[in-house]
């Protein structure tokens, strides 16, 4: 029932467009000063508003990318008999992506759906950056095992997420070939303006940054 609303909305609006395009590939997101490139995948829809600009919305999942930074937590036992009671356990902070993006694309040398063209426009996106913490199985001294036996303390969460807003611009080139479809490669430059993280382990992320640059490659099908 919460789906029935937005899809009849969807359908309406899809309806006062004689033609759409769908679109699928894969992509690199390089956060400025992260020092780390997140691969991912990405699922777009586009809608022509003429021959030569359009509305686009896209959506692409980053694969967890983990830190190659040893960390250490201090391990209480849960039980005060308990030898050692304390245990210090490496761990590796994981973090990764979901962003969708939308905007407008005005096409250059050649209309959306024929030959070769350069394309840009305005960008604005919604991201998650997600990051949990991967614990060793034993101690630094790989002499004890600690799960079941010893837990963090409560103040120190494991897992958290940035929620975060952001404005940009899109520039790249397509090349349609007739009846087979279109390959495309665009670069986009986003800052975030508005970011929110729900706890000191979304804080930690290694792969989120306020300046990113997204490059993407893909196919686009035309539907008529």
């Amino acid at each position: 029932m919460k789906l029935t609303l937005p899809l009849l909305i969807l359908g309406f609006v899809l309806q006062g467009y004689a033609q759409m395009s769908i679109s699928a590939g894969t992509g690199i997101s390089n956060g400025v000063g992260t020092q780390k490139k997140s691969f991912g995948f990405n699922l777009g829809l586009e809608l022509p508003r003429s021959s030569d600009l359009t509305f686009f919305v896209r959506a692409s999942a980053f694969l967890p990318n983990q830190d190659s930074t040893t960390r250490y937590a201090n391990m209480t036992a849960n039980d005060v008999t308990t030898t050692p009671y304390t245990l210090s356990v490496p761990y590796n902070i994981k973090s990764h992506t979901f962003y969708v993006e939308g905007g407008t694309r005005s096409y250059m040398l050649n209309d959306y759906d024929n030959g070769f063209a350069l394309y840009g426009g305005s960008v604005f996106g919604i991201g998650i950056n997600t990051t949990s913490a991967k614990f060793s199985k034993f101690d630094y001294t790989k002499q004890y095992e600690w799960e079941g036996l010893y837990s963090l303390p409560n103040a120190n969460p494991t897992k958290g997420s940035i929620y975060y807003l952001a404005l940009g611009i899109q520039g790249g080139f397509k090349y349609t070939i007739p009846v087979r479809g279109t390959l495309f490669f665009d670069i986009t430059g986003t800052y975030s303006v508005l970011n929110l993280a729900n706890n000191s382990a979304g804080e930690n992320s290694h792969t989120y940054s306020r300046l990113n640059f997204l490059f993407q490659l893909g196919y686009r099908r035309d539907l008529y």
